[in-house]
């Protein structure tokens, strides 16, 4: 759990594989840990916090821990370690499925943190000041608030299946749940801190930048219509207007 405060600062990332085992005496500074591969087991105090893809823990400077990885599977990983004078931190886990950035941070970020241009740099901050804000809202989110989020569930569970069908009619998710669109949109905008258009579009638009960077296709039509636009066009304009940079670049 931690609280808010405005001397965040990111002091490194690392995308790597994990050892089978390791011994923390003193952590160096607060740290966010991301499983991409794998899975690892972290113990504290007695506890044992099992972290998987679908989940990130969060680590406090001067925290001692041990973890512990199944040495026979790959278990890649990636941290993003920051200060910040927190008035209270302590071990925590939180889900990530439904923070729009995840991806980003499993396979851009420590690359774009480190060796990026400054454009680059700034958007790494943003992307993790916009985690930060995920995690405190889950920390702050009341009984009555997990009810209301657990409303509009088969909305979300639909559109995170079709995120990338061309047929996807974002103005109609509201009709899964029973609810008026201005409603369903506070709601989302609520659990998500982005409208369901805007949560669409950065979930397709950063997983265009990985199909662009693998080199595995044809054409930028070809990539436009994998992650749901029809219209090459439009795609174009979008990726240029989120990255700064038209998709021909990469």
């Amino acid at each position: 759990m931690i609280s808010y405060t405005d001397d965040v600062k990111i002091v490194s990332s690392f995308h790597k594989n994990s050892k089978p085992y390791g011994k923390i005496e003193s952590r160096a500074s607060h740290g966010f840990i991301f499983r991409n591969e794998g899975s690892a087991e972290y113990f504290f105090d007695g506890k044992c916090y099992k972290v998987d893809k679908r989940h990130a823990i969060f680590l406090p400077e001067g925290a001692k821990y041990e973890y512990k990885t199944d040495g026979n599977i790959e278990s890649l990983y990636t941290s993003i370690n920051f200060k910040a004078s927190f008035t209270k931190a302590s071990v925590a886990m939180y889900p990530i499925e439904d923070f729009y950035g995840s991806n980003y941070i499993s396979q851009s970020f420590t690359e774009l943190f480190k060796f990026g241009t400054e454009s680059d740099k700034f958007k790494c901050l943003s992307i993790f000041y916009d985690f930060l804000s995920y995690v405190l809202r889950l920390d702050n989110l009341s009984s009555s608030e997990k009810n209301k989020y657990d409303s509009i569930e088969p909305a979300v569970n639909y559109l995170k299946k079709h995120i990338f069908d061309c047929s996807l009619k974002v103005n109609k998710l509201n009709d899964l749940c029973g609810f008026s669109d201005t409603y369903f949109r506070s709601l989302f905008k609520s659990r998500f801190g982005l409208s369901p258009r805007e949560y669409v579009l950065r979930e397709r638009i950063t997983q265009a930048k990985s199909i662009l960077e693998s080199g595995d296709f044809d054409s930028i039509k070809e990539v436009s219509a994998l992650v749901g636009y029809n219209d090459a066009l439009y795609f174009s304009k979008a990726f240029k207007k989120f990255y700064g940079f038209p998709p021909s670049d990469i």
